[in-house]
Formats: structure tokens, C-alpha cells, sequence
């Protein structure tokens, strides 16, 4: 092997390829050999079952139309011996007629026979001894083989009836040995059974000579190798005479497992010492429930004989195809290997790190032709990466590079290494925008905090120096600030409008929202930032030099310091607020708040301070005032003694009409009560639910409560008359409808009042409903 290896290539390639093309000749000869082998054997064991299907099918035609005559006469006999039209004693004769007719319309049919039970066909078997067609105690068993009439024979009679009757359907009997026309012949008999009142009576059928079905199997079984074969594997129809009722394949297992399966099946087998191939064809004879084969089988070596010469055929043109490509080889090798002493040059220059050497392109695209200019893409790809590295070096990080291939090993690592200069240099830039985020954000809490220490106790000026440097500190476009009020009444306390920077004024100067009202008040309740930068149309417009425009975000914000909320921030833009903008407005609005707190605390000092000196000016005059007090106080004490007696009247008065009131709602229950127990009444809410329902309704439908009270109107009337009725009490009308219910098994018209129950202010407090049954 070694010394294979120090070899020139001149040498060793057309060794190789002498010895590989006598390899590849020697393979396709195999190839071809099997190859025509499998299609010699496709081929003839194909012909093989092909024959034994027709002689099958011709075989199955021979038994088949051979048995409708027998079929035909048994139901005739059936018939013959159930009428009662045919006198009991011409019964036998007119059996003997129809069969004579069968036996002499198809000149075919050489014999049929029927036999029958003692007494079955007329009764009379004691009239008959000895009669035509009956034996000596008076049977009937007529027998017609060539147009004569016989009487079977008892041992015939026994093996024919007891086949079928046995069975109990038509019966295709193994061969057996009979004498025929003064010759003992090889017989199979085909037996149908003659049904009266669901009884076998009878059988009728014929017999088949089996050399007359072997010539008929073989006039269309070119192998003369076929044989008739029961389903149990019993040999019936076969050339050789001796074979007949031997086990077919000398019950070789497979052969006879394949008969079991009932279906048409081939197979090899080895028999007495040769593989042979057998071929089963399935026949259906008559209406025989067992299935009978008829087989051929053909020895493995006849199949193979014309393939012997072939072989050696292609033997011998293997050899010289051999010697021709290892010369032919020979020629192209020295020629093609003129090209590898370039390629051999050139890689020497590459492993010492010469990448800048010039390489031509092949104009060949043969496999070295292919090799020079995958090594030329080598050498200019060893050029782009070195280039490539070199920009990296120098810093441009954002110089395309196209890598070889997946597997580009180097590309990829220097992509790699490009990939984590540019993230350094995104965190980096990252970080010196983070650093400039916090210096915004630490700038602007300083000037807010400069701007909430001027006009503390202004309320306006506050607010409109907070909004208006808020909106230009974020490069926002319009903003507005909303106060909570003081209100004592905690109904009447509301956020108000305190300032405004670029708002429609014609539209939001004097806006006062309730708390839970719309997004500002749904901030304030819940004390939660709202950030929206899908804007409804029409919620706020911002005026600008090219006109009104919707905004593209919102950010509202609650004044909160230590849980308590004092107002909202409301800011709008045509740009996005960027995170860190939204974390200072959460923060500067905790120093607003705790500002607006102290301004509170300021305004409400001032206002106590200016109450007190009121109050105490007003003390003074009240002084003044009780001193003129008194002496009034007297004269007016003579004035109540006498209206003191005035008011007792009106009390005993007063009493009186109570008494009267007392009576009159007294008689009114009585009336309301007396209402309730004449009619049917129950009550929606407004919004249609059944509230309340007395028991007037309920006795009427004899059920209770929870059938209707939570349930909807819409579900004890139509769409169109629920429809109509709830528009006329929106209208505030009474509405009328008659429905068809059923009551106890009976349909009624039930007629029912909708009457609305408003206030003063017209708003509707529920539907009472009168319902009563019209009296027939």
C-alpha cells in the first residue's frame, strides 16, 4: 500500500481506472444479469398464471352453464311436488318429461339424474316398484345418460344425497370411480338440492367425466402442467391419471395454507428435492360455497434455461469494456494533469502568506478547471477579509462584509468581533444619553423649584408660570393646569381651568371638571398618570401657524404629595414624550402639589385673619343691637300671650283634619287592596326587569315567584310588540296588547295594560302592568 502511495499520479490514475472500470463492468453485468433474471421470471411466471386463469375461467364456463338445466329442473321438482293442480299419481311422469326435455335441449348435457326421499315426490312409492325411473321398492331416482332413462344406483344414491343434504347447498363432490358407458372413468357430480317447505326432498344434478375436463383444461393450459384441486387440496382433474385424488404438492403446508385463504395466490416451493413455482387460480363452481383452484407448476430451472448464454455473453464484453476505458482513461488523465502543476504552484505561495499573487480564470468547466477558479474566489475572498480587518482596525465599524458561505468560519469571527465594537459603541452612546436624560431632569427640578418659590400666595400667577414653563421646558405645544376647589359642599367641589398655555381659549378658559369626569377626572380619582398617544379626533386641538391640528400623545398627570391630590397636569404635543420626560413631570408634579398645598395653607391663614376682624367689628354692633333687643323683647312677650292662644285653636284644628286624612288613607289602602285582588298586576324597572308581581298573576298561571320576578320582558312577548311597547312608554303612554297564552291545557286572550309611573320631573320610576282574562 505504501508503495502505491510514492506513485506518480501518471501512474496511479490510470491504475485506478483500469481497475475501476473493470469493477463498473463487472457491476452492470451483475446488474443486467439480475435485472433480466427478475424480468425473465416476471415475464414467465406471469404467462403461467395468465394460462392457468383461462383455463379457470374456461373450466368454471364448462361446470357453470352445465348446472343451470339441474338448477332449473330442482326448482321445477319443488314446485311440481307442492302443486295441487298435478294428480299425486302423474306427478312421477310429469318429473320424467321435464327432465327428458332438460336432457335432450342442450346437447351438451350427456346425463342428469335426480334423486329423492321415499315417499317425497307423490306418496305412492308402493305403486311405483320397479317403474321407470324408480327402484325396486318404488324410490324415485331417475337417471337419463345419453338420451336413455336408468335408476341410479344405491350406492350413487347414498354418496349424491347425503353430499348435499348434508351440506345443504349445491355440492361439488370429490372424483370417484364409476363405471360410464361400460368404461370405469374418474367422475365428479355436481349436486343441487330440491327445498320443499325449507326440507331437502331431493337432489338433482350431473355428472362430469374428468378426462373430458382435462381436455378442456388443456386446451387452454399451454403448460400441460395444470390440475383441477379441491378447496381441501384433494387433486380432481390432472393428466396423469394416478395423481387423481392424491394431496396436491404431496401436502406440502405452504401450498395448502394459500388453498385456505380462498384467493387467487403463487408461490416456490421445493418439491421432492427442486424448487419448483406454483400458480392458484380461485374458481367459483355453481353456487357451491367452497372455492375450488385450478393450479400449475412450472420447475425453477425451465424458467432460467435462456438466461444461461446471455450470462456468458456479458462476461466476456465486460472484460474488453474493461481494457477499453483504462486506455481511453489513460489519454484524458495526462492531458487533464497538465493543469495541476499550476495549481500546485499557486498553493505553495498561499502557505507561506503570499495572498497577492495574480490567478487567471479557467475557461474550463471541467472538475480542475472548476478547482483553479474556486482557488482564484479563494484568493480574492483572503483579499476582501484581510480589507475587511483592516477597516475594523481603522474603526469602520459600519463596512459591509459578505460572508463565503455558513460555514465561513473567519467571516463569521470577524463579524462577530465588528458586532461587539458596535454594541460598546451603541452602550456607549446610550450611556452619554442617559447621563444627558439626568442632567435635563436634575436642571429642570431646579428651575421648577426656583419657579414654585415665586407667587406662593397667587393661585393664578402660580399656575400660569408652572403650566406655560412646563409646556417650553418639554418642547411640548399646549398644556393646562387644573385646581381642585375649596368648596365646602363636597357635591359642588370640582377641578378648575387655573391656567392654560396655547389652549383654544374660546373653548377651555372657563372648563370646570368633576371629579371621574372624562380623563382628567379619571386621573384624579385614581391618582394615576395617563399616557395616550392614540388620540381621539376632536378631543383637544392644538392651534399652530399652519392651523388646528389633532395632537399625537397626551400625558396627564396628578398633583399628588403625601396621598392627597390637589389637581391635574394636562400636556399635549405632536411628538411622543419620551420616557424620561414622563418621569419628570411625575416628579416636579409632587413639588407643584406640595407648592399648591402651601399656597392653600397661605390663602386660607389670610382669609381667617381678615374673618376675625370682621367678626369682631360685627360683635360691637351686635351689642348695640341686644341692648334695643330687650327692650322690644318686652313689648313683643304681650304680643305672644295673645298669639299663644291663637295657635291652640289652630292646633285643635289641625287635629281635626288629621283625623280626616287618617280616614281617607285608611279608605284608600281598602280600594288599593280590593284593586290588587280583582286584577292580575306585576312591575317592571325601567330598564324592562320584572321588580315586583302579586298573587292574583301568580294563582292565574299557577306557579310562583321566581318564574318572574329578575326575568326581562323580552322573554314573555315578541320582539315587535317588546319593541313597540317600550317606545310608547318612552313617550310616557300607556300602551294596550292582547297575547295568546295558555292556561292549564287552554289558550285565553290575556289582556294587559302597561301604564308608566313618572315623577314630577317626568323621569320614568317604573311600569305597573294590569292584566285580566276576557270573560267568554
Amino acid at each position: 500500500m505504501k508503495k502505491f502511495r510514492d506513485l506518480s499520479i501518471n501512474v496511479k490514475m490510470p491504475l485506478i481506472v483500469g481497475i475501476t472500470g473493470l469493477v463498473v463492468m463487472a457491476a452492470v453485468c451483475t446488474i443486467l444479469i439480475f435485472s433480466q433474471r427478475q424480468e425473465v421470471y416476471d415475464n414467465t411466471t406471469r404467462a403461467i398464471r395468465l394460462s392457468a386463469a383461462v383455463a379457470a375461467s374456461n373450466l368454471a364456463d364448462e361446470v357453470n352453464s352445465a348446472a343451470i338445466i339441474p338448477r332449473t329442473f330442482a326448482s321445477i321438482a319443488a314446485t311440481v311436488i307442492q302443486s295441487n293442480d298435478v294428480p299425486a299419481e302423474e306427478k312421477r311422469a310429469k318429473l320424467l318429461e321435464d327432465l327428458r326435455f332438460f336432457a335432450a335441449a342442450e346437447r351438451r348435457i350427456d346425463n342428469i339424474w335426480a334423486v329423492f326421499n321415499p315417499n317425497a315426490v307423490d306418496g305412492l312409492d308402493s305403486m311405483f316398484f320397479d317403474a321407470a325411473g324408480s327402484d325396486a321398492n318404488g324410490v324415485f331416482k331417475p337417471w337419463i345418460v345419453n338420451r336413455r332413462l336408468q335408476t341410479l344406483s344405491e350406492e350413487r344414491t347414498n354418496r349424491l344425497f347425503d353430499a348435499a343434504r348434508i351440506a345443504g347447498y349445491e355440492v361439488f363432490t370429490d372424483p370417484y370411480l364409476y363405471n360410464m358407458n361400460g368404461n370405469e372413468e374418474h367422475i365428479l357430480s355436481l349436486c343441487i338440492p330440491i327445498v320443499v317447505g325449507g326440507q331437502i326432498v331431493g337432489v338433482v344434478g350431473r355428472d362430469f367425466l374428468i378426462s373430458h375436463l382435462n381436455d378442456v383444461a388443456v386446451s387452454f393450459d399451454k403448460t400441460g402442467r395444470g390440475r383441477l384441486v379441491s378447496a381441501e387440496g384433494v387433486i380432481t382433474v390432472h393428466a396423469n391419471p394416478a395423481r387423481i385424488g392424491a394431496i396436491v404438492g404431496d401436502g406440502h403446508r405452504a401450498t395448502l395454507e394459500g388453498l385456505k385463504t380462498g384467493r387467487d395466490f403463487d408461490l416456490m416451493v421445493n418439491f421432492q428435492g427442486t424448487e419448483e413455482y406454483q400458480a392458484f387460480i380461485c374458481i367459483q363452481f355453481g353456487e357451491c360455497e367452497k372455492l375450488w383452484f385450478y393450479g400449475v407448476s412450472i420447475p425453477a430451472s425451465d424458467i432460467y434455461t435462456a438466461l444461461r448464454s446471455t450470462t456468458i455473453e456479458l462476461i466476456i464484453l465486460a472484460i474488453i469494456g474493461a481494457f477499453v476505458i483504462a486506455a481511453i482513461g489513460l489519454v484524458l488523465i495526462r492531458w487533464m494533469l497538465k493543469d495541476v502543476k499550476v495549481l500546485n504552484n499557486t498553493i505553495d505561495k498561499l502557505s507561506l502568506g503570499q495572498i497577492n499573487q495574480q490567478i487567471q480564470q479557467s475557461k474550463s468547466s471541467d472538475e480542475i478547471g472548476t478547482m483553479k477558479n474556486k482557488l482564484y474566489q479563494f484568493v480574492d475572498s483572503l483579499k476582501r477579509t484581510a480589507l475587511f480587518a483592516n477597516n475594523i482596525g481603522q474603526g469602520k465599524l459600519d463596512e459591509d462584509y459578505k460572508l463565503l458561505s455558513d460555514d465561513d468560519v473567519l467571516g463569521q469571527s470577524l463579524l462577530e468581533m465588528r458586532k461587539s465594537l458596535q454594541i460598546a459603541e451603541s452602550e456607549r452612546a446610550k450611556r452619554i444619553m442617559e447621563e444627558e436624560q439626568r442632567n435635563w431632569g436634575t436642571e429642570g427640578l431646579a428651575k421648577f423649584a426656583e419657579i414654585l418659590r415665586q407667587d406662593n400666595d397667587n393661585m393664578e400667577a402660580l399656575s400660569y408660570n408652572v403650566i406655560s414653563n412646563i409646556v417650553k421646558y418639554m418642547g411640548a405645544n399646549q398644556g393646562g393646569m387644573f385646581i381642585l376647589n375649596e368648596a365646602e359642599n363636597e357635591a359642588d367641589r370640582v377641578l378648575e381651568l387655573t391656567a392654560c398655555y396655547a389652549y383654544d381659549r374660546k373653548k377651555f378658559v372657563e372648563k370646570k371638571i368633576r371629579p371621574g369626569e372624562g380623563l382628567i377626572g379619571s386621573c384624579f380619582l385614581e391618582g394615576m398618570p395617563v399616557y395616550m398617544t392614540n388620540v381621539p379626533q376632536n378631543y383637544v386641538n392644538i392651534t399652530s401657524g399652519l392651523g388646528d391640528s389633532n395632537p399625537k400623545a397626551i400625558y396627564i398627570c396628578p398633583l399628588k404629595v403625601n396621598d392627597v391630590i390637589y389637581g391635574v397636569i394636562e400636556i399635549a404635543a405632536f411628538e411622543e414624550f419620551e420616557p424620561y420626560k414622563r418621569d419628570f413631570v411625575n416628579k416636579v408634579s409632587e413639588s407643584i402639589a406640595s407648592t399648591i398645598a402651601s399656597v392653600h395653607v397661605n390663602l386660607r391663614t389670610s382669609q381667617l385673619l381678615e374673618r376675625t376682624k370682621l367678626q369682631a367689628e360685627e360683635m360691637a354692633n351686635a351689642e348695640e343691637e341686644l341692648r334695643q333687643n330687650m327692650e322690644e323683647m318686652q313689648a313683643t312677650q304681650e304680643e305672644m300671650r295673645r298669639r299663644e292662644l291663637e295657635l291652640q285653636d289652630t292646633v285643635a284644628r289641625m287635629s281635626e283634619i288629621q283625623e280626616i286624612t287618617e280616614e281617607n288613607e285608611f279608605e284608600m289602602k281598602q280600594f288599593q287592596d280590593a284593586v290588587f285582588d280583582t286584577f292580575s298586576i306585576y312591575e317592571f324597572s325601567p330598564d324592562g326587569y320584572i321588580t315586583a308581581i302579586n298573587d292574583s298573576f301568580l294563582k292565574l298561571f299557577d306557579v310562583d315567584s321566581s318564574a318572574f320576578i329578575g326575568k326581562h320582558d323580552s322573554e314573555f312577548i315578541s320582539k315587535e310588540e317588546y319593541d313597540l311597547a317600550w317606545k310608547r312608554i318612552a313617550e310616557r303612554k300607556i300602551w294596550d296588547t292582547v297575547q295568546k297564552v295558555d292556561v292549564r291545557g287552554k289558550t285565553i286572550d290575556l289582556h294587559q295594560r302597561y301604564i308608566p309611573i313618572c315623577n314630577k320631573q317626568g323621569e320614568l320610576l317604573r311600569v305597573l302592568v294590569f292584566a285580566f282574562i276576557e270573560n267568554n
